[in-house]
């Protein structure tokens, strides 16, 4: 935890400065007594004197030509902390005249050893004590400052997954005010969400109302109109001369167009607005399904299909499989006059496609491939309503993914698909 650290380290770097400036004093008055016990040596201005000042590690007395009368050293003793003390107070030589020569006093380091041995303890024992206390305060700091947070926080995701958005936090400061506005503007878009769910629900109703007008109550209009040029073409074949027979003629194919423009809407309302059910589709079986069915229709045209093994997504299979069929029939089409079609189905980096060797589109186009009723070829050329790659468009994003196609004119052309289990 963040806080807990820094309230240690600040505990500590307190604790260091004090006990460091408490050893420092320490050592000073050390160092002082040790130089007063040299000097009051050399005022007793005796060897033999030396012995009773601790500071003093040896004595000598020099003769007026250089020669060494007299000496004393101090037995050799281990003192913790004597090279430490070395270090820090090097032994010094202090001479001074007497009346029996020049004496001359060396200093003993080992003199202030046990005031560093205090100073190194004190030292310790407050780095520890201050990462004992600093890390309790911590703690204790941290948890008077997180538990608001986590209030707010148990309130913020108890308002998330009940959709409780008229919650609000009871603590102070800029940030409880900036979650209680925050929990505001989400209750009011909440409240917008419902409204505009509840109207797109009542509009789907209406459009499902008018689709059901569509499908029942133009087709009769349409089968009476069929019907009835049906029978005069019957029944006054004798008295029709051949234009009115091809008037005739026009007048049934456009009912069936009809019937078929009908026909598509409905289909591309209902795959459009029908519930998706998550679960893991082979789509290469499905595309040998459509081709084969497809090959059935029309046994004696040259039609290579290429199918990739393996191919899966994660979506609702009665969709996905309305995709592949719209995509394969489409491809069946626009390489009619091809000799031989070829027709490849597959994935690449989780993106699916259908490729064919037909008669392809401008690429200028081909953003309008998908919108309903745009057509890139006339009636005479090939048939259909148009109606086919809106209606994949809007299962794909339905599934959280997107569509597109490439191609050229007369050099075929591919379309492809990803979905959100890609």
């Amino acid at each position: 935890m963040k806080i807990v650290r820094v309230v240690t380290v600040i505990a500590v770097a307190v604790a260091l400065v004090v006990s460091g400036v408490a050893s420092w004093t320490m050592l000073r008055e050390a160092r002082a007594n040790a130089a007063q016990q040299v000097s009051a040596a050399l005022a007793a201005g005796k060897v033999q004197a030396a012995e009773a000042f601790p500071a003093v590690d040896s004595a000598k007395l020099y003769g007026s030509g250089g020669a060494l009368i007299e000496q004393y050293v101090r037995p050799p003793r281990r003192v913790p902390f004597a090279s430490l003390a070395a270090r820090l107070a090097p032994p010094d030589v202090a001479c001074g005249s007497t009346e029996a020569g020049t004496l001359c006093i060396e200093s003993s380091p080992s003199a202030i050893a046990p005031r560093i041995r205090d100073a190194v303890t004190l030292i310790s024992i407050a780095t520890l004590a201050a990462l004992l206390f600093g890390w309790l305060a911590g703690r204790a700091l941290a948890r008077s400052v997180e538990a608001p947070q986590r209030r707010m926080a148990d309130v913020v995701d108890k308002a998330a997954r009940e959709h409780a958005y008229s919650l609000r936090v009871e603590e102070t400061g800029a940030l409880a005010s900036s979650v209680n506005e925050l929990l505001a503007q989400m209750q009011e878009r909440d409240v917008d969400l419902r409204r505009r769910s509840t109207e797109l629900e009542a509009a789907n109703k209406d459009l499902e109302s008018f689709a059901y007008s569509v499908s029942h109550d133009l087709r009769a209009p349409l089968g009476s109109i069929d019907g009835f040029s049906y029978a005069i073409e019957i029944d006054y074949s004798d008295r029709l001369d051949e234009t009115a027979r091809e008037y005739l003629s026009w007048i049934r194919k456009g009912c069936v167009q009809m019937r078929d423009l009908i026909d598509g809407l409905l289909q591309m309302s209902r795959l459009s607005r029908a519930e998706v059910q998550r679960e893991t589709v082979d789509l290469s079986e499905i595309a040998r399904n459509v081709a084969g069915a497809l090959q059935q229709k029309e046994p004696a045209r040259p039609v290579d299909f290429v199918i990739r093994d393996g191919v899966h997504t994660v979506g609702d299979e009665r969709l996905l499989h309305a995709v592949v069929e719209n995509l394969l029939s489409n491809a069946w089409k626009f390489t009619r006059d091809r000799t031989p079609a070829r027709i490849e189905f597959g994935a690449s980096g989780g993106t699916y496609y259908v490729r064919d060797n037909g008669a392809g589109f401008d690429p200028e186009h081909a953003s309008k491939m998908f919108r309903p009723f745009q057509r890139l070829h006339s009636m005479k050329e090939f048939e259909g309503m148009g109606i086919g790659l809106a209606t994949v468009q809007k299962i794909i994003e339905r599934h959280g993914g997107r569509a597109w196609a490439e191609g050229e004119v007369e050099k075929g052309a591919t379309i492809y698909f990803t979905t959100e289990g890609s």
